[in-house]
């Protein structure tokens, strides 16, 4: 691999992500009407629940343990609808991302130009069963390597590193080892969704192995593009938290952080497009 050829094949996916703003766009309003229709719901809850007193600005100082005792079963109930409202989205979130990503990369896998929104709605829905069960794979792929490499060696480092200082040092190793190897998942995951997509195929274990042998065949550039977009998304992840410590309590300044949170939202799905177009890019 040159660095000319990584540098090519990111700069092709960032101009198919750039090309794709409608498709992003979709993506965000779908998801936004999603978040407001749990969000307001449990606003409704929250209002009724606390009305005019002061507890919404003693939660605004981080969780008041005294506040549970004064709500008693009340505050039980407000707990379970954020945690059920929380997994709501984040499933919804899930399936969504997943249903979207067909579109997507039959969008980055045709040649002959753009894609109609009724096309991408449509190659969404072709490829979502076979999406969905990559998606799953990936992440028991993911916990089992997690166990054998995190894991199992804690529990077989712990006892020891009582009675020797070595056992830090060797977890943050496996921890280290880990990190470096989430890319290669990413991309078998990424290539196999390209191979459907561009196939038509839904044969999942096809798709997969098509993955592997992409993998090693340019290695050095698939390792390289999924571990800059990665680099990328945990800068946005950063951003993101200081972001969020900034939040206004009230006024027009609300209003103002709420858009400037969809648009870094929006931000969010161009980076995973470009991680999308920048994998069709390989092996062209």
């Amino acid at each position: 691999m040159t660095k000319m050829s990584m540098i090519k094949t990111l700069s092709k996916g960032a101009a198919g992500a750039a090309s794709s703003y409608k498709l992003v766009l979709l993506i965000w309003f779908t998801t936004l009407i999603l978040t407001l229709a749990v969000g307001f719901p449990l606003r409704s809850f929250l209002n009724s629940t606390f009305g005019n007193t002061m507890a919404v600005e003693r939660l605004r100082d981080g969780l008041d343990l005294g506040l549970a005792g004064d709500l008693g079963d009340t505050f039980g109930s407000l707990m379970a609808a954020m945690s059920a409202g929380t997994v709501l989205i984040s499933l919804a979130g899930f399936i969504l991302f997943t249903f979207f990503a067909g579109g997507l990369f039959r969008k980055f896998t045709t040649a002959w130009g753009g894609l109609r929104v009724s096309d991408f709605l449509k190659a969404s829905a072709n490829n979502f069963i076979p999406f969905l069960k990559i998606a799953i794979l990936l992440m028991v792929a993911v916990a089992v390597f997690s166990l054998v490499i995190i894991l199992i060696p804690a529990l077989i480092i712990n006892p020891a590193s009582a009675s020797s200082n070595a056992g830090p040092g060797l977890m943050y190793l496996f921890i280290g080892l880990w990190l470096l190897a989430m890319p290669v998942w990413l991309f078998v995951a990424d290539y196999a969704r390209r191979w459907i997509a561009s196939t038509g195929s839904g044969k999942t274990f096809m798709a997969i192995g098509a993955g592997f042998r992409a993998l090693r065949e340019n290695f050095w550039l698939s390792y390289s593009i999924e571990l800059i977009v990665i680099v990328a998304g945990m800068a946005y992840i950063v951003l993101v938290l200081w972001f969020t410590v900034a939040m206004p309590d009230r006024g027009g300044l609300v209003f103002l952080f709420f858009i400037a949170t969809q648009m870094l939202f929006i931000l969010r799905i161009m980076i995973k497009a470009w991680r999308y177009a920048s994998v069709c890019q390989v092996g062209n």
